[in-house]
């Protein structure tokens, strides 16, 4: 039962380690959420959308994708920093697996997510961009993302969609626009929604 403790206390500076897109458009560094702020929010994301839906999915290995998504996104060589002078590397993905004794499993399910070769992998890849989509309406209306900064961060875009959003009038718009090419119908309505509040 110790191991389960001393595992977690190492799996938790995840919740030092920032998510670093939000401090790069203009967000305060002291109101950007965790690595573990995102996995929470997009569990209970999923939770609601599976309770109001019906989802038809595995929802205990969507649960566990989702923890895991975040390796992935560390594996793409995403910087993300632990406090102030540390870096998190890639190296920490296999690290991290090492700590459960079904370590295989999640391997496997890291890589059904990096191939997307499963309904539960499609789902979760999409609902981890609604939750970012969701966060950065949430920004915005507490004035913490502004159309200013949401303008700088659309050139960086690729052009063919930077043209088509020279008018946006909210500065969560963007991330709307961008993550709507990732999305089937039942996420693109999700995304409608979000851009009316």
């Amino acid at each position: 039962m110790e191991n389960v403790i001393n595992e977690y206390l190492k799996i938790i500076e995840l919740k030092k380690v920032l998510r670093t897109g939000w401090i790069e458009v203009g967000v305060p560094k002291e109101s950007v959420e965790s690595v573990m702020d995102h996995i929470g929010g997009t569990i209970i994301l999923a939770m609601l959308l599976n309770d109001k839906q019906s989802l038809h999915l595995d929802m205990s290995k969507v649960y566990e994708m989702i923890a895991i998504n975040e390796f992935k996104k560390l594996e793409n060589n995403r910087e993300l920093s632990i406090g102030t002078d540390e870096s998190y590397s890639a190296d920490k993905t296999l690290e991290l697996f090492s700590y459960f004794s079904n370590s295989d499993k999640l391997i496997s399910l890291y890589n059904e997510i990096k191939e997307g070769v499963s309904a539960e992998a499609r789902f979760v890849n999409m609902i981890t961009k609604l939750e970012s989509d969701v966060q950065a309406k949430y920004y915005e209306k507490n004035g913490e993302f502004t159309l200013e900064n949401a303008k700088n961060d659309i050139e960086k875009y690729p052009e063919e969609l930077k043209s088509k959003l020279t008018n946006i009038s909210n500065a969560s718009d963007g991330w709307l626009a961008y993550d709507a090419q990732f999305y089937d119908d039942f996420f693109k309505v999700l995304s409608d929604i979000i851009k009316e509040i």
